[in-house]
């Protein structure tokens, strides 16, 4: 049997590219099948990226790749009733993330891979896939490919897990993100960036907004859970309109986009591998959201690396069965460990008190010790206590929850 290349990759995005560079010097024959006329062109994000994994890839990258500004500061904010808000902010110069915007990096990362002699066929839209004997054909609008590995890395909707019949789309598992992106330069030092986490202003819908600082630009977004829109009668732009006006930030509107988030957790992924099939990236669930770090794109291509040296030892085994090597790999690298570490944090960060009652309390708590009257202080427990109640929530049960994020 003669097939159209060692592997198929589907999906030109961060993970897609990540397999593919990485096979391709692992010596095999690679072919990237991306629906959009360039990479870049169908892909949305929050737009940071903690770039340990990107230098894997490339050392040199932080002098190569178009990164926007480095994270120099964290700011967290929780906005509640009546002006009340809460600000936490972390400045350090250690330049472990950046900003970026996906069209700009993603086209460089599709060029670097094509430089290597990668071959990236644009526009070609993946529209079924079938199991034959001991090799996988995948049908496109261009007409079909076999291989005996094919890597969905297709994104958040997984186009062959799907076809193949070995994963369902769940709304519970996915968030929605709406961005736009402002022409407003940041008022900011050119080597320094700000990464701003915001909650409270998107009303009962569970999940939060960002602001991050480009070189020329600010992304501005939302993250909502899908579930959570089900009793929502805002379309999405007029949800990320909102928030943006909330803020007061002011600008022309340069690009809008909207695009879903996968939100498993550790426990909850599904499957990352099967015969002839390997997962990646957002195809695969890989997301962690701990309460101090919401990651993917490092965990794309981290996955990515991973899965190109897995096919290279599939391939010297010739036996196109044993794609559970991807797994075993998987867990020693960072991508399943972290997962597997958030993972407590995770469970927290989907309770609905979170996002609704708990910045409440704090809020009204904190109002009520930083305020003095002639009716005298009550000890801050008990003015937890009181406000804890006003809400119908168990004060021993919150301050559990505000705790398992840390331990």
């Amino acid at each position: 049997m003669s097939f159209d290349a060692d592997v198929i990759i589907v999906g030109g995005g961060l993970a897609g590219l990540s397999t593919a560079i990485t096979a391709n010097r692992e010596g095999l024959s690679t072919i990237v099948l991306e629906r959009g006329e360039y990479s870049g062109s169908k892909n949305v994000s929050g737009g940071r990226m903690y770039t340990h994994a990107l230098l894997q890839l490339f050392p040199d990258a932080l002098e190569r790749a178009p990164l926007e500004r480095p994270v120099t500061k964290e700011t967290y904010e929780v906005f509640c009733d009546e002006g009340k808000k809460i600000t936490f902010s972390f400045e350090h110069k250690t330049k472990n993330s950046y900003t970026i915007l996906r069209a700009k990096f993603d086209q460089w990362l599709a060029k670097e891979a094509e430089n290597e002699g990668v071959l990236i066929s644009y526009s070609t839209l993946v529209t079924n896939a079938r199991r034959e004997k001991d090799y996988i054909v995948v049908e496109t609008n261009r007409g079909e490919l076999k291989a005996p590995l094919i890597v969905d890395a297709g994104g958040v909707t997984s186009p062959v897990s799907r076809f193949l019949g070995i994963k369902k789309l769940e709304p519970k598992t996915l968030m929605l993100g709406v961005k736009e992106i402002l022409d407003v330069k940041p008022n900011l030092p050119e080597d320094e960036g700000e990464a701003r986490t915001i909650m409270g202003l998107i009303g009962n819908l569970k999940g939060g907004g960002f602001v991050y600082t480009n070189k020329d630009t600010l992304s501005v977004g939302v993250t909502i859970k899908v579930e959570s829109l089900y009793n929502s009668n805002l379309p999405s732009h007029e949800i990320v309109e909102r928030f943006r006006e909330a803020l007061g930030i002011e600008g022309n509107i340069l690009e809008y986009s909207a695009h879903l988030i996968p939100y498993y957790g550790y426990d909850k992924l599904s499957n990352l591998y099967d015969r002839n099939l390997i997962v990646v990236g957002d195809a695969a669930g890989f997301l962690i959201n701990d309460g101090f770090n919401i990651r993917g794109m490092d965990l794309a291509i981290g996955s990515g690396i991973v899965a190109g040296k897995a096919l290279k030892k599939i391939k010297e085994m010739n036996d196109y069965s044993k794609t559970d090597i991807y797994y075993e790999m998987l867990k020693e690298s960072f991508v399943l460990r972290d997962l597997k570490t958030a993972l407590r944090s995770f469970k927290v960060l989907n309770e609905e008190e979170i996002f609704t009652k708990y910045p409440k309390i704090l809020c009204n708590t904190l109002s009520k010790l930083f305020t003095v009257t002639s009716d005298g202080k009550e000890r801050p427990i008990n003015v937890l206590i009181t406000e804890s109640k006003n809400e119908n929530v168990n004060t021993t049960k919150m301050l559990s929850d505000i705790m398992r994020l840390f331990i």
